[in-house]
């Protein structure tokens, strides 16, 4: 784990204490978080948008769960923010089964989506309400929004992830991992459970040349494969890797191949490095799947 993993998940006793000492930072920040979500006004678009989020800092799953979903529908969009991307505003990122851009303007995230084929096209925008209007005019039936839980003032159907690693406090930013205070759980239409609702499998094969590189949030969800590399590095999530640093790393451990998940493989695929990609894949039940028919037949029956 890194110092911010042990800090928010399995804190020491001196972390503890920080976290403690933070406490009226975190209340200061909810309460502008909270204000910040009532001073907008409200769009109804009267079409299918479901949005997959989470009220904790990063690394739940949203992107493999809206691939997952994109998989059970046709029509598909997303629309997400493009986070640390070098473009600004609304940037059509893939529209009529075509990729558009590079993946430094687009972000990682939004690049990966790029690479579904099931997935009709993904709009990157700041401005949630302009990325779902654009995706809607290139002719999307559905839009998934990749963490927009705290975007109340879209009507739309808001999926909560719950994660089996749970943030050891129950406070929001700095003093805890979440982005708005706990109880906001209840805005969500349907709150799914890792181990209940979906399930997280990931696989590839043990490579004594390879080394494990990766900038996800908490890389240690991967540490059943940390023993299948000669070595392991991690990452800030979203960091912009050099060639050069990762030849280096390579010579240094006298290995010929990047172990890496699909998000950090599209940051790199141009470098000529041989990669070993990790399959992170989620399984839905039929109970989650029947949930997300229902929503959409709603639509059907006002049709």
């Amino acid at each position: 784990m890194t110092w911010l993993d042990r800090y928010f998940f399995k804190p020491s006793f001196w972390q503890k204490c920080l976290a403690f000492i933070l406490l009226p930072v975190s209340f200061l920040y909810s309460l502008m978080a909270i204000l910040n979500l009532y001073f907008r006004k409200n769009i109804d678009f009267k079409k299918p948008i479901i949005s997959v989020g989470n009220l904790s800092f990063g690394g739940n799953g949203k992107t493999p769960i809206c691939k997952a979903i994109a998989k059970e529908f046709e029509g598909v969009f997303i629309v997400l923010r493009g986070y640390k991307r070098k473009s600004k505003g609304l940037f059509v990122v893939k529209a009529n089964n075509q990729i558009l851009c590079d993946v430094m303007q687009s972000g990682d995230e939004a690049m990966e989506y790029a690479y579904e084929e099931n997935i009709s096209g993904v709009i990157v925008s700041e401005n949630r309400a302009k990325g779902i209007q654009k995706a809607f005019d290139l002719g999307a039936k559905i839009i998934l929004l990749d963490d927009a839980f705290s975007k109340f003032y879209i009507k739309k159907f808001d999926i909560l992830l719950e994660s089996k690693i749970e943030p050891y406090f129950n406070f929001t930013l700095p003093s805890g991992a979440y982005r708005l205070p706990k109880f906001y759980k209840k805005k969500a239409n349907f709150i799914a459970k890792e181990g209940k609702d979906f399930y997280r499998y990931s696989f590839v094969k043990e490579n004594p040349k390879a080394i494990l590189v990766t900038a996800i949030a908490k890389p240690f969800r991967l540490y059943e494969h940390f023993i299948k590399a000669r070595a392991c590095y991690f990452f800030n999530d979203h960091y912009e890797f050099k060639k050069e640093e990762l030849k280096k790393l390579l010579d240094k451990h006298h290995c010929d191949t990047l172990m890496l998940t699909f998000k950090d493989y599209v940051k790199v695929k141009d470098f000529g490095f041989k990669c070993q990609i990790i399959e992170l894949n989620i399984e839905l039940e039929d109970s989650f799947k029947k949930v997300l028919q229902n929503y959409l037949r709603s639509f059907n029956a006002t049709c």
